[in-house]
């Protein structure tokens, strides 16, 4: 892989997110290629990331990816990043970064490694906030997305 060939990628895949878009983010894999994300209980394959992508979206409306820095070596592209949401009415930003193991120009496996906790310290009051709601309306506090 060449550098401009990485560029092109880093671009794209920014370029997907900024779009908010599944079907580009799905085009940018292998066919066979998996994803491990710590906001998901297990490995996603390329075909689901249209689904990943907008159950995020769903659950997250204001969701906002933003491209840091990036490197790569060989045939791996690391690539940094933040993400601004809110969740139970206030704002906050984490971080992490991506690595992509890529195979004929597409990636064949990407791991995200991010520091999951204020998400979920953000989540866990979101939980108290729902239960009490759906105390109040008689539903299930806990809701379900499958992807």
């Amino acid at each position: 892989m060449t550098h401009a060939d990485a560029e092109a990628f880093v671009q794209l895949f920014e370029a997907a997110w900024n779009a908010r878009d599944g079907e580009a983010m799905r085009e940018l894999w292998h066919p066979d290629g998996t994803l491990f994300t710590p906001v998901v209980d297990r490995p996603v394959s390329s075909d689901e990331l249209p689904d990943l992508v907008a159950a995020q979206l769903r659950s997250v409306p204001d969701l906002a990816w933003h491209l840091v820095d990036w490197a790569f070596r060989g045939n791996v592209i690391y690539v940094e990043w933040r993400v601004t949401q809110s969740m139970a009415g206030s704002a906050f930003e984490w971080r992490g970064m991506d690595r992509f193991v890529m195979r004929d120009g597409k990636i064949a496996e990407e791991r995200v490694y991010a520091d999951t906790a204020p998400m979920r310290m953000m989540s866990r009051e979101t939980e108290r906030h729902r239960a009490v709601l759906a105390s109040r309306i008689g539903v299930s506090p806990t809701p379900m997305i499958s992807i």
